[in-house]
């Protein structure tokens, strides 16, 4: 059985009120999960949106519409990276979308909820377990992990009232920068 381990998020300006807020008293688990958004972009821009905006996350979305078989929509989803020399964060939680959506037939709505959530989590998960305990913060690792199911539905909840992805590629760009936009509050 394999392990991963996630970096911690850089010290660096970007990042400082995503970490002033993560597993803070008080502060509101939508608050929190805008933080983590509004750091992500301000750290990453145009790459954070460029990674999203992937015509084979694109395609994932389509699969998700359309598949009905969780092993043929990977194995379809690897071959597009491969041909494409596409890797990285968005490439992999996109796979996990994929498999999630197409076994429980969510659909591209449901495609495009679960990479949302799914990258919102590795953010908090980057730094939250360095709080918990701490003064003023989420007091136990069942805390932690109640407030991470907090924000996976809070970026759920975004993503889904952007409305109905599209699938072709300049579409799915399009849908994505609203995405990013609203999850990082600008509505």
């Amino acid at each position: 059985m394999g392990t991963s381990k996630n970096a911690a998020s850089p010290n660096t300006p970007p990042w400082r009120p995503a970490l002033a807020a993560l597993g803070r008293d008080g502060v509101p688990s939508s608050r929190q999960t805008q933080e983590i958004w509004r750091s992500a972009l301000a750290d990453r821009g145009s790459r954070l949106l460029d990674d999203f905006a992937a015509p084979t996350l694109a395609h994932a979305c389509k699969m998700a519409e359309t598949s009905s078989n969780v092993s043929d929509a990977l194995r379809e989803y690897q071959g597009l990276l491969a041909r494409e020399k596409r890797s990285g964060l968005a490439a992999e939680i996109g796979r996990r979308a994929l498999a999630r959506a197409v076994s429980s037939k969510q659909g591209s709505q449901g495609f495009a909820e679960e990479l949302f959530a799914e990258a919102a989590c590795y953010y908090a998960s980057r730094d939250l377990p360095s709080f918990v305990g701490a003064r003023g913060r989420v007091a136990t690792t069942s805390g932690a992990i109640e407030l991470k199911a907090k924000i996976k539905e809070t970026s759920k909840r975004i993503t889904k009232s952007v409305g109905k992805p599209a699938t072709d590629s300049d579409g799915w760009a399009t849908y994505v920068k609203r995405v990013l936009s609203d999850l990082g509050g600008g509505h």
